[in-house]
Protein backbone atom coordinates (compact mmCIF):
# COMPACT_ATOMS: atom_id res chain seq x y z
CA UNK A 1 0.00 0.00 0.00
CA UNK A 2 1.29 3.40 -0.92
CA UNK A 3 2.78 5.63 1.80
CA UNK A 4 2.50 9.08 0.50
CA UNK A 5 0.76 10.87 3.39
CA UNK A 6 0.29 14.98 3.32
CA UNK A 7 3.97 15.76 3.60
CA UNK A 8 5.14 18.32 1.02
CA UNK A 9 7.86 16.51 -0.27
CA UNK A 10 6.53 13.37 -0.73
CA UNK A 11 3.53 14.75 -2.65
CA UNK A 12 5.76 16.34 -4.58
CA UNK A 13 7.58 12.87 -5.48
CA UNK A 14 4.70 11.08 -5.69
CA UNK A 15 3.66 13.62 -8.67
CA UNK A 16 6.81 13.17 -10.29
CA UNK A 17 6.31 8.89 -10.29
CA UNK A 18 2.49 9.46 -10.95
CA UNK A 19 3.69 11.90 -14.32
CA UNK A 20 6.56 9.16 -15.02
CA UNK A 21 4.13 6.31 -15.18
CA UNK A 22 1.09 8.04 -17.10
CA UNK A 23 3.57 9.38 -19.80
CA UNK A 24 5.07 6.21 -20.40
CA UNK A 25 1.48 4.51 -20.63
CA UNK A 26 1.26 7.05 -23.91
CA UNK A 27 3.54 5.14 -25.49
CA UNK A 28 3.98 1.44 -23.62
CA UNK A 29 1.38 -1.11 -22.14
CA UNK A 30 1.35 -1.47 -18.36
CA UNK A 31 2.33 -4.81 -18.40
CA UNK A 32 5.63 -4.04 -20.51
CA UNK A 33 6.70 -0.67 -17.90
CA UNK A 34 9.02 -1.70 -14.96
CA UNK A 35 9.44 -0.06 -11.78
CA UNK A 36 13.43 1.48 -13.60
CA UNK A 37 11.84 3.15 -16.51
CA UNK A 38 9.06 4.52 -13.95
CA UNK A 39 11.92 6.24 -12.28
CA UNK A 40 14.17 7.68 -14.84
CA UNK A 41 10.77 9.09 -16.40
CA UNK A 42 10.22 10.62 -13.14
CA UNK A 43 13.56 11.81 -12.28
CA UNK A 44 13.47 10.40 -9.10
CA UNK A 45 15.97 7.37 -7.28
CA UNK A 46 14.43 3.67 -6.90
CA UNK A 47 14.51 4.37 -2.65
CA UNK A 48 12.44 7.53 -3.35
CA UNK A 49 9.92 5.39 -5.61
CA UNK A 50 10.17 2.35 -2.69
CA UNK A 51 9.83 4.74 0.08
CA UNK A 52 6.62 5.78 -1.28
CA UNK A 53 5.27 2.79 -3.24
CA UNK A 54 5.56 -0.66 -2.99
CA UNK A 55 4.99 -1.43 -6.94
CA UNK A 56 3.66 0.35 -9.99
CA UNK A 57 0.32 -1.32 -9.47
CA UNK A 58 0.52 0.78 -6.12
CA UNK A 59 1.18 3.82 -8.44
CA UNK A 60 -2.28 3.54 -10.51
CA UNK A 61 -4.17 2.71 -6.93
CA UNK A 62 -2.42 6.02 -5.39
CA UNK A 63 -3.42 7.95 -8.33
CA UNK A 64 -7.11 6.40 -8.45
CA UNK A 65 -7.64 7.48 -4.86
CA UNK A 66 -6.06 10.65 -5.39
CA UNK A 67 -8.66 11.18 -8.54
CA UNK A 68 -11.86 9.94 -6.94
CA UNK A 69 -11.13 12.17 -4.15
CA UNK A 70 -10.88 15.20 -5.90
CA UNK A 71 -14.30 14.04 -7.63
CA UNK A 72 -15.74 14.15 -3.93
CA UNK A 73 -14.27 17.50 -2.90
CA UNK A 74 -15.32 19.20 -6.43
CA UNK A 75 -19.21 18.22 -5.23
CA UNK A 76 -18.33 19.03 -1.47
CA UNK A 77 -16.95 22.44 -2.61
CA UNK A 78 -19.76 23.09 -5.15
CA UNK A 79 -21.98 26.15 -3.83
CA UNK A 80 -25.09 24.31 -4.36
CA UNK A 81 -23.64 20.14 -5.00
CA UNK A 82 -26.19 19.12 -7.91
CA UNK A 83 -28.89 16.75 -7.01
CA UNK A 84 -28.83 15.43 -10.04
CA UNK A 85 -26.84 12.41 -10.44
CA UNK A 86 -26.75 12.66 -14.00
CA UNK A 87 -24.81 15.84 -14.11
CA UNK A 88 -21.75 14.00 -12.04
CA UNK A 89 -22.28 10.72 -13.63
CA UNK A 90 -21.58 12.29 -16.89
CA UNK A 91 -18.36 14.41 -15.62
CA UNK A 92 -17.03 10.82 -14.14
CA UNK A 93 -17.44 9.90 -17.85
CA UNK A 94 -15.38 12.76 -19.02
CA UNK A 95 -13.03 12.73 -16.11
CA UNK A 96 -12.20 9.01 -16.58
CA UNK A 97 -12.38 9.12 -20.83
CA UNK A 98 -9.35 12.35 -20.69
CA UNK A 99 -7.26 9.71 -18.75
CA UNK A 100 -7.89 6.77 -20.87
CA UNK A 101 -4.28 5.46 -20.35
CA UNK A 102 -4.67 5.42 -16.58
CA UNK A 103 -7.67 3.62 -16.63
CA UNK A 104 -6.82 1.15 -19.44
CA UNK A 105 -3.60 0.50 -16.65
CA UNK A 106 -6.22 -0.35 -13.98
CA UNK A 107 -7.94 -2.57 -16.02
CA UNK A 108 -4.65 -4.39 -16.99
CA UNK A 109 -2.96 -3.52 -13.43
CA UNK A 110 -6.56 -5.91 -12.36
CA UNK A 111 -7.33 -3.28 -9.67
CA UNK A 112 -11.12 -2.88 -11.43
CA UNK A 113 -12.27 -4.07 -7.93
CA UNK A 114 -10.69 -1.99 -5.97
CA UNK A 115 -11.74 1.07 -8.35
CA UNK A 116 -15.54 -0.58 -8.29
CA UNK A 117 -15.62 -0.28 -4.67
CA UNK A 118 -14.28 3.08 -4.40
CA UNK A 119 -16.75 4.36 -7.26
CA UNK A 120 -19.67 3.09 -4.88
CA UNK A 121 -18.63 4.92 -2.04
CA UNK A 122 -18.82 8.14 -4.45
CA UNK A 123 -21.80 7.09 -6.12
CA UNK A 124 -23.38 6.30 -2.23
CA UNK A 125 -22.14 9.87 -1.28
CA UNK A 126 -23.73 11.23 -4.63
CA UNK A 127 -27.13 9.99 -3.81
CA UNK A 128 -27.55 9.86 -0.33
CA UNK A 129 -29.97 12.07 -0.42
CA UNK A 130 -31.96 9.34 -1.74
CA UNK A 131 -31.54 7.30 1.01
CA UNK A 132 -32.66 9.97 3.07
CA UNK A 133 -36.24 10.52 0.70
CA UNK A 134 -37.37 7.22 0.74
CA UNK A 135 -37.61 4.34 2.88
CA UNK A 136 -35.32 1.66 1.46
CA UNK A 137 -33.66 -0.72 3.99
CA UNK A 138 -29.63 -0.96 4.45
CA UNK A 139 -29.57 -4.13 2.19
CA UNK A 140 -31.37 -2.88 -0.47
CA UNK A 141 -29.43 0.48 -0.27
CA UNK A 142 -26.09 -1.53 -0.38
CA UNK A 143 -27.38 -3.44 -3.58
CA UNK A 144 -28.61 -0.44 -5.30
CA UNK A 145 -25.98 1.47 -5.07
CA UNK A 146 -22.76 -1.62 -5.93
CA UNK A 147 -25.31 -2.20 -8.87
CA UNK A 148 -25.04 1.78 -10.27
CA UNK A 149 -21.63 1.55 -9.34
CA UNK A 150 -20.92 -2.13 -10.93
CA UNK A 151 -23.14 -0.80 -14.04
CA UNK A 152 -21.70 3.10 -14.48
CA UNK A 153 -18.17 0.71 -14.31
CA UNK A 154 -18.70 -1.11 -16.93
CA UNK A 155 -20.48 1.49 -19.13
CA UNK A 156 -17.30 3.52 -19.17
CA UNK A 157 -14.73 0.20 -19.80
CA UNK A 158 -17.28 -0.51 -22.90
CA UNK A 159 -16.73 2.82 -24.07
CA UNK A 160 -12.84 2.96 -23.49
CA UNK A 161 -12.44 -0.69 -24.82
CA UNK A 162 -14.44 -0.48 -28.12
CA UNK A 163 -16.10 2.84 -29.15
CA UNK A 164 -13.00 4.93 -28.20
CA UNK A 165 -15.07 8.33 -30.03
CA UNK A 166 -17.75 8.07 -27.54
CA UNK A 167 -17.90 11.15 -25.33
CA UNK A 168 -19.65 11.24 -22.00
CA UNK A 169 -22.88 12.46 -23.13
CA UNK A 170 -22.64 9.70 -25.66
CA UNK A 171 -22.15 6.99 -22.96
CA UNK A 172 -24.72 8.81 -20.48
CA UNK A 173 -27.49 8.67 -23.21
CA UNK A 174 -26.53 5.17 -24.02
CA UNK A 175 -27.02 3.82 -20.49
CA UNK A 176 -30.02 6.60 -20.29
CA UNK A 177 -31.60 4.62 -23.52
CA UNK A 178 -30.99 1.50 -22.01
CA UNK A 179 -31.79 1.88 -18.11
CA UNK A 180 -34.40 4.36 -18.57
CA UNK A 181 -36.98 3.52 -16.61
CA UNK A 182 -36.17 4.79 -12.46
CA UNK A 183 -36.61 2.19 -10.04
CA UNK A 184 -39.87 2.38 -8.45
CA UNK A 185 -38.72 4.01 -5.33
CA UNK A 186 -36.79 7.03 -7.11
CA UNK A 187 -40.17 7.46 -9.31
CA UNK A 188 -41.42 8.85 -5.83
CA UNK A 189 -39.30 11.21 -5.52
CA UNK A 190 -39.83 12.92 -8.29
CA UNK A 191 -36.51 13.79 -9.17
Amino acid sequence: MYRVGRDKRKLISAGLICDGLNGLLKKTAFQNISVTAIVEAAGVGRTTFYRLFDDKTDVILYQTETLFDGIIERERAAAEPSKNHDVSFVFLFEFWLKRRELFLALIDANLYESFQNRLAVIVEKKLSFLKQAVNIDDRGWKYFINIRASMLFTALKVAVLNYQDDTAADIAGTLSLLFGNKPEFMRETHF
